[in-house]
């Protein structure tokens, strides 16, 4: 099952499969929470990976590949995918700059919230909600719809801003310092891009900018950029049947000896073994 509503900007779904791929889908403006109703999987978000099994969930930034693979016989999972605008436009300052904090930085480390975890029950419960009401589709369903997404993402910034510590205040305005040039990177990563040219961009000397940004974001700034171009060429490769050497080009890579390098590298797989997988 897997619907979208256009009106209320969300969709849900549910799939299962028995040691194959459940599914493979990325979602450019939308996030998404996905619980595994049994089973285990492996699940890839972007180019991270990790395992899960029966209750636990997890978040998919937006963007960001995701894809399950059932492990040790059958599996399935079901989600709540929704813009990120749901969000955003109904935040407002500090609120805001969490948000922003948490959808960095959550796309560069898969969390597994599992039975037992803080969080767990709230979007146990909300997700049972979402399904029923999205099945169902009684009147006004989309409100409680919408009401449930609002109360899942709310536990998850409050327990992401409670986690904080004093540490992470640096980190913090770290992370809002850097907004312009993980801005610029998202929007050029298919281009050459120069540490130096990041590092001005926030007056800063590369050495500097390149500590900054891994202690804040999780990654080296060509670590960071590797993996946007490696999870948008999953993206092609799972959509349709572009070239090799043509999704290489796109990406920025120079060649496709060094895209089937790259790709082996952050995912454990050929690009020609991902594509199959898709299918």
């Amino acid at each position: 099952m897997k619907e979208r509503d256009a009106q209320a900007l969300f969709s849900v779904y549910r799939e299962s499969a028995e040691g194959r791929i459940i599914n493979t889908h990325a979602n450019e403006d939308a996030m998404e929470l996905v619980e595994v109703t049994s089973g285990r999987v492996r699940v890839q978000i972007g180019t991270d990976f990790s395992e899960a099994e029966r209750g636990d969930f997890l978040f998919v930034p937006r963007g960001r590949v995701f894809r399950a693979e059932a492990l040790g016989g059958a599996a399935s999972v079901r989600g709540v995918v929704f813009d990120a605008s749901l969000i955003e436009d109904n935040m407002q300052n500090f609120d805001a700059e969490v948000f922003y904090m948490f959808d960095v930085q959550s796309r560069n480390k898969i969390t597994v919230f599992g039975v037992g975890h803080s969080v767990h029950p709230t979007l146990l419960r909300y997700m049972q909600d979402t399904v029923d009401e999205y099945m169902t589709k009684d009147v006004c369903y989309r409100l409680p719809i919408c009401a449930n997404i609002y109360h899942m993402m709310t536990a998850l910034l409050r327990y992401y801003c409670s986690e904080r510590n004093q540490p992470d205040k640096m980190v913090y305005h770290n992370v809002l310092r850097l907004r312009p040039v993980v801005a610029y990177i998202a929007e050029h990563f298919s281009e050459k891009i120069y540490v130096e040219r990041l590092a001005d961009m926030i007056n800063v000397s590369p050495d500097y900018f390149t500590k900054m940004f891994r202690d804040s974001i999780g990654r080296t700034p060509i670590d960071y950029i590797n993996g946007l171009r490696i999870n948008y060429a999953m993206r092609l490769l799972s959509e349709g049947d572009m070239p090799m050497a043509e999704i290489a080009d796109v990406i920025g890579f120079c060649n496709t000896n060094y895209f089937h390098k790259i790709f082996k590298q952050y995912t454990d797989t050929s690009p020609l073994a991902y594509r199959k997988s898709c299918k």
